[in-house]
């Protein structure tokens, strides 16, 4: 069964359920969102704090996106270098394989 774990986010105190994450886990995220809030803030004078978790909620959204593109470009760069290598082991084997005499 899920844990209820309290945190702090902009000085705003949450109880959530940390579902199969553990506990830390669940602490380290709010640690990341209160520090991007507070980042945020920090750039503003006056911003309402709705404003400024929407603001978050975008830049963190913005990095998600940015970082699914880098790992869809790795991996079709990974899976294409892995398919050369696989067909140049394949064609040395093919090589070095004895023919029959006959």
């Amino acid at each position: 069964m899920a844990e209820e774990v309290q945190i702090e986010i902009y000085g705003q105190t949450f109880r959530v359920a940390s579902g199969a994450a553990t506990i830390s886990y669940i602490q380290q995220l709010a640690s990341y969102v209160d520090d991007r809030m507070r980042s945020i803030a920090a750039t503003s004078k006056t911003m309402p704090v709705n404003r400024m978790a929407i603001l978050t909620a975008l830049n963190i959204a913005d990095d998600l996106f940015k970082l699914r593109v880098t790992y869809e470009q790795s991996s079709q760069l990974f899976n294409t270098k892995a398919d050369y290598l696989i067909a140049l082991v394949r064609e040395q084997i093919s090589r070095d394989v004895p023919q029959n005499e006959s």
